[in-house]
C-alpha cells in the first residue's frame, strides 16, 4: 500500500469514528481526522497514561515523510523504532496508526 492510500483510508475511516490507540512505548492516544488533516488527543480511558496537554495535528506531508521510513525501521530494526519513536512522540503516533491500517 503506497503512502498516499494509507493516509486517504486513514483520513476517510477517521473521519466518521475516532479510534483509541497505543504507541510501541505505552503511550495511549485517540486519533481523529477533519478537514483532510490527523489529530491526536488524549485517550478517553487512559489519560492518565497519555501525557498529553493539548491536541497535536499532523499533516499529510509529515505523515507520508514518517511512513515513507516505516519499513526500514521496523523491518528487523526494533531499536532504531523504539529509540526515534521515543524521541518524538508524533513519529510514535503516525507508527502507531500506520500499524493499525496495515494490520488491521
Amino acid at each position: 500500500m503506497t503512502g498516499e492510500t494509507l493516509w486517504n483510508t486513514i483520513i476517510a475511516r477517521l473521519s466518521s469514528v475516532d479510534e483509541e490507540l497505543q504507541t510501541t512505548t505505552g503511550l495511549w492516544f485517540r486519533a481523529s481526522s477533519n478537514d483532510g488533516r490527523l489529530y491526536v488527543d488524549k485517550a478517553t480511558e487512559h489519560t492518565l497514561s497519555s501525557n498529553l496537554s493539548m491536541q497535536r495535528s499532523i499533516s499529510k506531508k509529515d505523515f507520508l515523510y514518517v511512513q515513507s521510513y516505516y519499513e526500514r525501521w521496523t523491518n528487523g530494526e526494533t531499536g532504531i523504532r523504539h529509540e526515534v519513536s521515543r524521541k518524538s512522540r508524533n513519529t510514535a503516533y503516525i507508527f502507531a496508526l500506520i500499524e493499525r491500517f496495515i494490520n488491521g
